[in-house]
């Protein structure tokens, strides 16, 4: 159930991905099952389809707002993300040297170049995360 936000509830901001990459963005929710369980249903995946990763802990003044619902770039800003690209179809954002590219194919072709890059010693330039292996 969707509740508004009030001053005292904790808010946390969630990365969350599926293996399709097709829907990855920013979830605020105030634990990573509550984000994942509001990007499957959201977005139509299979329970179990989703993984959280914190970003960051609750701030002492949460952001306002519904919760769960999906970080919008103003969010991000607030918290200290720099936008790369505001475009809805591709939004691009990088905080403290990490790069996240919102799931379309463009965010598994900059990790691809990444992987390349770290294979011959000259580390992530994107600053994206390295995928989990199964």
């Amino acid at each position: 159930m969707t509740k508004t936000n009030k001053p005292g509830n904790s808010v946390n901001l969630y990365w969350v991905t599926t293996d399709d990459h097709d829907e990855d963005w920013f979830i605020l929710a105030r634990t990573g099952r509550m984000a994942e369980s509001y990007h499957i249903q959201y977005e139509g995946y299979e329970p179990g389809d989703a993984r959280a990763e914190l970003i960051l802990r609750a701030a002492t003044d949460p952001i306002p707002g519904l919760i769960p619902r999906h970080a919008q770039l103003e969010d991000l800003q607030v918290v200290g993300f720099e936008i790369l690209n505001p475009d809805p179809n591709g939004r691009c954002v990088r905080r403290n040297g990490r790069t996240f590219l919102e799931g379309h194919l463009e965010s598994m072709v900059t990790e691809l170049r990444d992987d390349a890059q770290e294979a011959l010693g000259q580390g992530r330039p994107s600053g994206t995360a390295r995928r989990r292996k199964n």
